[in-house]
């Protein structure tokens, strides 16, 4: 945990005569706002030849100067041309550098991309380090603000596009009050057709809290058609997607949860994509391979018993191990082989593998580790193979598709009679991943070609719930037939032997939905290559490795019905024996929407109320926040530490840290939060912290003194100004002096009243100016 950074005394002392003069402080930075932007085009690829572009690098350059503002101080560092192949689209792109150096420390950078046929603005992006820069909070433009500032960039870049350009609203949806003046707002705009969505084309704008432009990027594909089709009604897709929406059980660990770590069972769902005109899921859409039947274990019954836990195998007889289970390369030599043990952190048992690795080089370079390499790991205790690969190393440029004397049934075959000898414990457990091998099945033949091997997974089940990241997977060679990769990933967690009871199907799919609107848009199924260098798919073809045309793929984009999440930020999961929403990492029950509550209109705090609100720093009883009742010591403690957080509400210790106080030990909801105040150096530890004890002004002052770095400062009693009438009642009259200075609390008729309890809209007001002044103090230098 990074801790707060103070100020030097020299700095305080100058303030805290006490004049209204703020302190230096370097606070933490909080990240930026979470951007919706799709795969772009990246700037690498084979380098071209200048020939290769219409637009010339000084054109670039004057032309990269003219969309975007180039502070002074900033000089072109790097000028790169580079040519790739985009799904069909030859691209041709000028990549140009420009950085600031101040006494040869990087000061800022921008990168600025232009069509090198076109000369058009693609993207740009730019970094400040200036320690002159000054962000204040709350930030100097709001989120609409933001928007008709991108709206400008638009107008002026893309004129062309302006019309058939439509904002996506869905991270404004769950958009929460920034915590931090170094924020950015995350514009979207999609491309249309016929006012129809196109998500995969359109612009992204990113505009920081001084209303500056920080990142821009276009992504437009010309060529693409799209398909004239007569959608069915949304009720009717509503329906459809209910009808197939198969949702499954899965066992969670949650990694940040209190107490003791325990598996949970959720619903979850793969995100099926409807065929716009029929209802049916779109056969190149995710989840399209999903079966609603329910998958059958390899067998019934175990076919063994669990192997013994003892048997402590020596290096050579995991050797043996590995040698007869699997096929190792003629001229391939030991390398390595090392023991290691380790602790489980969630059971506690001592695990003891052995890492075995061989070589066969047959040339190497100074940057290049040729010819084939295998490794193993052998768990010792239980004599069970846990990973093999076997791996040829082909440079990249003497790739060749590979013609399979294998199918992928007979791959299929030989994985499962694989699993069935090695791990017949566990043949019960075990599924075929159909989805997966329907995908693999399906994949277009030029992607097929180049696979070396056919992969098969696995899946583990338990009495009809499914095991999140544990499986085994397989590797079989397309010309061989032999295994060249094996994982075994199962825990030894003790899930239970048979499912607990869950809420209704039914209604799992109708909550599983409800996070979701129906949407129609156009999308690609992006078949073909991704990306890879021009030059490489021409001699592929040429070479008749490629049939002449691969280069080219399907430009339709196709009208689909699409299922859009309403929220962004935590990731969540339904729990399927309560039906309620719960936080993916510490398992606390949580709300979706945006919290609203009853008694606040109107108040005088409305504004820092909300924000705390959104931030989950505030309990709320039956839709009300009670914001003129007190507020308990706990609940204070954890609104400054979710403020100083950034708003991050998912602060995390484990089991292995020791409480610091008696009365809120590890299964506490207060904990984390009470902990992460200690670390800060706000709270001292102690023998009690009094969790619910109410809060009062002069205890509140502490912890906001604290939070900002200058306790220690408050030890020197004679430099604070003591002109408040009941300065004698102060147990520290430092850190009254303070909160007055800065403008965080406030007096009375010209008393302090240490004593007087603390309102929950109080609290709010002073978290609220406490990022005020922490922001501003960061920015000042003495």
């Amino acid at each position: 945990m990074r801790i707060r950074k103070n100020a030097s005394t020299a700095a305080l002392v100058s303030m805290l005569l006490l004049s209204n003069v703020p302190l230096a402080l370097a606070d933490e930075a909080v990240p930026a706002a979470m951007s919706s932007r799709p795969m772009l085009i990246p700037p690498g690829g084979s380098e071209a030849s200048p020939g290769d572009a219409k637009i010339s690098k000084e054109r670039a350059i004057e032309l990269a100067k003219s969309y975007v503002t180039i502070p002074e101080g900033y000089t072109v560092e790097s000028v790169n041309l580079n040519s790739n192949s985009f799904n069909g689209n030859r691209i041709v792109n000028w990549n140009i550098s420009f950085r600031k150096l101040v006494d040869n420390k990087n000061i800022g950078n921008m990168n600025i991309t232009i069509n090198g046929l076109n000369g058009k603005l693609m993207e740009y992006y730019s970094y400040s380090n200036d320690p002159d820069y000054k962000p204040s909070y709350p930030p100097k433009v709001d989120l609409q603000k933001a928007k008709g500032i991108a709206a400008e960039w638009i107008a002026r870049l893309n004129p062309d596009e302006r019309e058939q350009l439509l904002y996506n609203d869905i991270l404004e949806q769950s958009l929460k009050a920034p915590l931090n003046g170094s924020y950015q707002y995350s514009i979207r705009y999609d491309r249309t057709h016929n006012g129809v969505p196109f998500p995969q084309n359109g612009i992204n704008i990113q505009v920081n809290g001084d209303g500056v432009v920080t990142q821009y990027s276009f992504n437009w594909d010309e060529n693409s058609t799209f398909e004239k089709a007569t959608p069915i009604s949304e009720e009717e897709a509503a329906k459809a997607f209910r009808d197939k929406l198969a949702p499954k059980l899965n066992y969670l660990m949650l990694n940040e949860a209190k107490g003791e770590r325990k598996p949970v069972v959720a619903y979850t769902m793969e995100l099926p994509i409807l065929n716009a005109a029929t209802g049916e899921v779109w056969k190149q859409g995710p989840a399209a391979s999903v079966s609603q039947e329910p998958e059958k274990p390899l067998t019934d019954a175990p076919l063994s018993e669990p192997p013994a836990s003892n048997l402590n195998l020596t290096k050579e007889q995991a050797l043996e191990k590995v040698s007869s289970t699997f096929k190792l390369p003629e001229g391939v030599k030991l390398e390595d082989a090392s023991y290691n043990e380790s602790t489980n952190p969630v059971t506690g048992e001592v695990q003891s593998i052995w890492n075995l690795r061989w070589n066969e080089e047959k040339s190497t370079d100074s940057t290049i580790r040729a010819g084939i390499n295998v490794w193993a790991t052998v768990n010792s205790k239980t004599g069970e193979i846990t990973n093999f690969s076997r791996n040829t190393y082909t440079p990249y440029g003497d790739q060749k598709p590979v013609e399979p004397k294998i199918t992928v049934d007979e791959a299929k075959a030989k994985a499962i009679e694989f699993v069935k000898k090695q791990l017949p414990a566990h043949t019960d457990q075990l599924v075929l991943d159909t989805a997966a091998m329907a995908n693999l099945v399906n994949m277009p033949a030029e992607q097929t070609k180049m696979m070396t091997a056919w992969d098969i997974p696995f899946k583990r089940i338990i009495d009809g719930v499914y095991v999140n990241y544990e499986n085994v997977h397989l590797a079989v060679d397309k010309v061989t037939g032999d295994i060249t990769n094996y994982q075994f990933n199962f825990s030894n967690v003790a899930y239970p032997k048979q499912k607990p009871g869950v809420i209704d199907l039914n209604k799992a799919k109708e909550l599983l939905l409800s996070p979701y609107t129906i949407k129609l848009n156009y999308v690609l199924s992006n078949q073909g290559f991704g990306i890879m260098p021009i030059e490489k798919i021409r001699l592929m073809m040429a070479a008749g490795e490629l049939p002449q045309g691969s280069d080219t793929t399907d430009k339709e984009a196709k009208l689909v019905y699409v299922l859009q999440s309403k929220y962004s930020g935590e990731s969540y999961f339904l729990d399927a024996v309560t039906g309620q929403w719960r936080n993916s990492s510490n398992g606390e029950a949580m709300s979706l929407e945006k919290v609203h509550v009853t008694d606040i209109e109107g108040h005088y705090a409305q504004t820092e109320l909300q924000i705390m609100l959104d931030y989950q720093a505030l309990d709320v009883v039956d839709g009300k926040v009670s914001p003129n009742a007190s507020i308990t010591r706990g609940e204070l403690v954890k609104m400054l530490v979710i403020a100083m957080n950034g708003g991050r509400s998912g602060i995390y210790y484990g089991a292995e840290r020791a409480a610091s106080f008696k009365d809120v030990r590890n299964e506490s909801p207060l904990f984390a939060y009470v902990e992460n105040a200690v670390d800060r150096g706000i709270i001292q530890r102690g023998k009690d912290f009094n969790p619910q004890e109410i809060m009062n002004r002069e205890d509140m002052a502490e912890l906001i003194v604290g939070a900002l770095g200058y306790k220690k400062l408050t030890d020197y009693a004679n430099i604070f100004s003591d002109k408040f009438g009941d300065a004698g009642l102060l147990k520290n009259r430092g850190e009254v002096a303070i909160v007055i200075g800065l403008g965080i609390m406030t007096l009375s008729d010209g008393s302090f009243n240490p004593k007087q309890e603390v309102t929950r809209a109080q609290a709010a007001v002073a978290f609220y100016r406490y990022l005020q002044k922490a922001t501003e103090l960061a920015n000042r230098y003495y």
